[in-house]
């Protein structure tokens, strides 16, 4: 076997996450800035974090002020993957192209499941506001690249709502499929709810 035969044998083989540990750096995308939460987002983030519709399949309630504050502070030490359950938070800011306030109008998470069986879970919230304008579609790509490219993923993983419409389309348009459907597996706010995982493989993004 050739030096090239073999090192493309061992890029091949089965490994898990090989970019840790990892802190967030500042992404740019061709609208979007992705950076990590700042103690400033704040006002931006309950923005969103007020709004019935915007929390209906999460698994947190309308935030007041006071609440957000508080949440905000718990994602802001979620700033470094090193171990299993690690996590950290992407804000997408949407620049001013005036120059005046660049506004938060969403997030994205990211969850270290398993390094060693490179597994990764990502979750994403935008403001209704900027809906349709495919802002999440080209974040979540930015935090893709991230995943697979930086981190060394094999697996990227969503698990939602089967309800949440927007979110299932959102995965499917990144390339992600539906692996499982978990018919009426736990209760969330007082009713039966499904939960629907949505996958991507390393393969299968590099293939798209």
């Amino acid at each position: 076997m050739s030096t090239l035969e073999e090192e493309t044998a061992a890029a091949d083989a089965p490994h898990g996450i090989t970019g840790l540990p990892y802190s967030p750096q500042e992404l740019e995308t061709e609208r979007l800035r992705l950076r990590p939460l700042n103690a400033g987002d704040l006002e931006d983030v309950h923005a969103y974090q007020r709004i019935k519709d915007v929390v209906r399949y999460l698994y947190w309630e309308v935030h007041d002020h006071e609440e957000s504050a508080k949440h905000l502070k718990k994602r802001l030490a979620m700033n470094r993957l090193s171990e299993d359950g690690d996590g950290i938070v992407f804000a997408v800011e949407l620049p001013d192209p005036e120059g005046g306030h660049d506004r938060v109008v969403g997030d994205i998470s990211v969850f270290l499941k398993s390094a060693q069986h490179g597994k990764i879970e990502i979750g994403w919230v935008f403001h209704p506001a900027v809906h349709g304008r495919g802002y999440a579609t080209e974040a979540a790509e930015a935090v893709l690249d991230v995943c697979f490219n930086t981190l060394g993923a094999h697996r990227v993983f969503a698990q939602l709502d089967a309800r949440n419409e927007a979110s299932a389309r959102l995965c499917e348009r990144l390339g992600m499929r539906q692996e499982a459907l978990l018919r009426e597996n736990e209760i969330f706010k007082g009713e039966w709810s499904s939960t629907a995982v949505y996958a991507l493989l390393d393969s299968e993004y590099r293939a798209r």
